[in-house]
């Protein structure tokens, strides 16, 4: 099972960024970590787009894991410890 995991995150000091890049370097998660920044205004309205059609309202840290073969996609918000067990699992597995 290959999976591509990216972490989408705020410059700077952002909790939730840092648990989550925590967690997942904790965990063995390889991940791809885009920092977005406050002038990039077109990433963060997707950003925004995405968290309104799942109902939430935190726009960072955001992680999005594709499933390279089956080109599924699972994606969270914030800091979600146990969306990332359950993904360390899913890798081991």
């Amino acid at each position: 099972m290959s999976k591509l995991v990216t972490l989408y995150t705020k410059p700077g000091t952002c909790n939730q960024c840092t648990n989550t890049k925590r967690a997942l370097n904790t965990a063995g998660i390889p991940y791809q970590e885009i920092v977005v920044n406050e002038s990039d205004k077109q990433s963060i309205d997707e950003l925004k787009l995405i968290a309104e059609k799942k109902g939430v309202t935190a726009t960072m840290p955001y992680v999005l894991v594709m499933d390279m073969e089956t080109k599924d996609s699972h994606d969270w918000f914030g800091f979600q410890p146990d969306e990332v067990k359950k993904l360390a699992k899913e890798l081991q597995a």
